[in-house]
């Protein structure tokens, strides 16, 4: 009879997570740098050191879907940016003041890879709505993306 071993496995991280993460330089190419804690509300009021409305932002994260779920391999012009890609034991968290909303520039499109870690850059804007509910409170619009290697974090963060 064949002894009976519990299968031990461990889920691995798609990357680390963002949010507690400061940019050693505040711009890259004319582009402010965002931190992931800065877009946390308090009262409801952006902290201080926060994007505004109108300005050219460059934001480091994972791509995921909306609303409404993508498919690995679709083309895409907008989708969810978020600062852990989380595993599939532990999902990302999901709240409106840490996911930010991309929507490319126009006649552009990617290929969708749920989790792949991005550079986007484009303009920055606020967006009404619950710091605690499931929709994104920003948007980078007229955005350009490109994919992001792990070995950049340690580049431009600490």
């Amino acid at each position: 009879m064949a002894a009976a071993f519990p299968a031990l496995f461990m889920m691995r991280r798609a990357g680390p997570d963002l949010f507690d993460l400061t940019p050693t330089t505040p711009v890259i190419d004319g582009y402010t740098l965002v931190a992931w804690h800065d877009l946390e509300h308090l009262r409801g009021a952006l902290k201080a050191g926060g994007p505004s409305t109108g300005s050219l932002t460059r934001v480091l994260g994972y791509m995921m879907d909306g609303e409404k779920p993508i498919r690995d391999g679709t083309q895409v012009n907008r989708f969810v940016l978020l600062p852990d890609a989380g595993s599939a034991v532990h999902p990302a968290h999901r709240f409106g003041d840490q996911m930010i909303g991309v929507q490319l520039k126009t006649g552009t499109a990617i290929l969708f890879k749920e989790g792949r870690l991005v550079w986007v850059w484009g303009t920055w804007k606020a967006i009404a709505g619950n710091s605690t509910g499931d929709k994104p409170l920003y948007l980078v619009q007229d955005s350009h993306v490109e994919n992001a290697d792990k070995a950049e974090i340690g580049k431009y963060f600490r």
